[in-house]
C-alpha cells in the first residue's frame, strides 16, 4: 500500500466521524424543532380555548388520572430537550498527546505561524509519528461521534415517551370535559 493511500484512509475515517457528529447534530435539531412545535400548539390551543379546559380544579379523581400523564409527560420532554442540548455542546476529552493536527493544539501550543510550520513539518517527515497523530485525530472524533449519537438517540427515545405521554394527557382533558 503507498503511503498516499494509507494516509488517504485516515482522513477518510476522521472525515467519516465529522459526518457523523453533524449527522447526530441534525438530528437532535429537529427533535427540538419537533418540540417547539409541539409546545407551540399546546400553547395556541390553551389561547384558544374558551371553555377553560387547561384549568387546574383538582376537584375530581380524573383531574388527578390525568396528572399521571402529565407530570412524567414532562420529564420525558424535559430528559429528551437536555441531551439534545447536550449533543451540541463539545465531547472533547483532553488528551495527552498534543498535536499539530488538532485545531486547539493548534491555537494553544504555538506562539506563531513559523513555530506551528516547524512542527507540522517535522511531524510530516516521521511516517510512523504521522500516523499515530492521524490515529488518534480518527480516535478522539469517534468517541466525539459516539457520545453525540448516544445523547441524541436518548432524546429521540424520550421525545417518543412523551409526545405520547402528552398527547394522551390532552386528549384524556377533552374527553373528561365532554361528560
Amino acid at each position: 500500500m503507498s503511503i498516499r493511500k494509507d494516509v488517504d484512509d485516515f482522513w477518510n475515517i476522521i472525515q467519516y466521524n465529522y459526518d457523523q457528529i453533524r449527522y447526530a447534530e441534525v438530528k437532535s435539531s429537529v427533535v427540538l424543532s419537533v418540540y417547539s412545535l409541539f409546545f407551540t400548539a399546546a400553547y395556541t390551543l390553551d389561547i384558544l380555548d374558551e371553555e377553560n379546559i387547561y384549568d387546574f380544579s383538582m376537584d375530581s379523581i380524573w383531574d388527578y388520572i390525568c396528572l399521571i400523564f402529565l407530570i412524567p409527560g414532562l420529564y420525558f420532554a424535559f430528559d429528551s430537550i437536555t441531551s439534545c442540548i447536550r449533543c451540541f455542546l463539545p465531547r472533547l476529552k483532553q488528551s495527552t498527546l498534543k498535536s499539530p493536527l488538532f485545531f486547539g493544539d493548534i491555537a494553544t501550543d504555538n506562539e506563531n505561524f513559523e513555530e506551528y510550520l516547524k512542527k507540522l513539518i517535522k511531524l510530516r517527515d516521521d511516517n510512523p509519528e504521522y500516523h499515530k497523530h492521524l490515529s488518534h485525530m480518527a480516535y478522539v472524533t469517534g468517541n466525539i461521534a459516539f457520545t453525540k449519537f448516544r445523547h441524541v438517540n436518548q432524546g429521540i427515545k424520550s421525545l417518543i415517551k412523551s409526545i405520547l405521554l402528552l398527547i394522551t394527557y390532552i386528549i384524556g382533558l377533552y374527553t373528561i370535559n365532554l361528560f
